[in-house]
């Protein structure tokens, strides 16, 4: 597995958006509000008119392997939108390996190299319920934006406390390879897989006794929910990556005869990399999506 923090430092110097987006400025409250105790602090941001009164939803960030929190927070410019779409955000780090890279223990595949057996699904779930307890938050809206070695971990948090997730958001991650090792222990969560055909380090296709490709890792969570995975909706394509010529990114959709809530979505980024330089729209349209689902 590649060094992600090098490489996500490298997308923002290279202007992660088009001129009107944030560009990888850091967006975050200093200092910022925590949960999650001494030993295991995770940063929060609230909207700066935060009105307790409300119910808000919930949006929690799992980083690449190697990565933090906050640094993919700021590259996928989530911090742009709390204010603007009255949300709480969760951005927390997973421990460190023996080589000092932060890791979240997902799947077999991805990515406790180091078999420290932590406690990953346990450590997220506590920071949700405190969150629950400590902000006005909407438990019928809660959802995960994994990367990476994150949306592996989105994965297991779907599979193992599904009645916390309302739905995720997997951008080049993938789930068990084995689909027994997923059993959530209430509904299905609903599920939309973003990934680059051009990813050199989670291949788009997937890699044989590891991990599923993109187009299986959607229809196993379109199955999961009832949905009918012979007949996806073609949705149109979109241009998320300025870098790549025209409407890069095509979106399918599989939402007939899906359980009542529950749906799955696959949009593919064509010739797109591991860590897509994306404009803003990127994290529009992805809490767009996730905001549409409830419980």
């Amino acid at each position: 597995m590649k060094n992600l923090n090098s490489f996500l430092i490298l997308a923002m110097l290279l202007g992660c958006g088009d001129g009107d987006s944030a560009g990888g400025q850091d967006f975050s409250p200093d200092p910022p509000l925590v949960i999650g105790g001494d030993e295991r602090p995770a940063e929060v941001a609230i909207p700066t008119n935060y009105d307790p009164t409300v119910p808000h939803p919930l949006v929690m960030v799992l980083h690449g392997f190697s990565a933090n929190g906050l640094l993919e927070t700021t590259y996928l410019q989530l911090f742009n939108f709390v204010d603007e779409k009255q949300f709480v955000l969760i951005y927390p780090d997973g421990t460190l390996n023996d080589q000092d890279q932060r890791f979240w223990n997902a799947t077999a595949a991805c990515c406790d190299f180091s078999d420290s057996a932590v406690d990953d699904v346990g450590y997220l779930s506590g920071l949700i319920e405190e969150a629950e307890q400590t902000y006005n938050i909407d438990p019928k809206r809660v959802y995960l934006v994994g990367h990476s070695n994150g949306g592996f971990m989105s994965f297991r948090m779907a599979c193992e406390a599904s009645e916390l997730i309302t739905a995720i958001v997997s951008l080049a991650g993938s789930t068990f390879d084995d689909p027994a090792d997923c059993a959530p222990a209430t509904i299905p969560v609903s599920v939309l897989a973003v990934h680059g055909t051009a990813d050199g380090t989670i291949p788009y296709d997937g890699l044989p006794d590891l991990y599923p490709g993109a187009v299986e890792t959607a229809e196993r969570s379109a199955a999961a929910g009832g949905c009918d995975v012979g007949s996806p909706t073609d949705e149109g394509s979109v241009d998320l990556v300025p870098g790549i010529d025209g409407t890069e990114t095509d979106m399918v959709a599989y939402s007939t005869g899906c359980d009542e809530g529950i749906d799955a979505a696959l949009w593919t980024i064509n010739e797109g990399s591991h860590i897509p330089a994306f404009s803003t729209e990127f994290a529009d349209m992805t809490t767009d999506w996730l905001f549409g689902h409830s419980r």
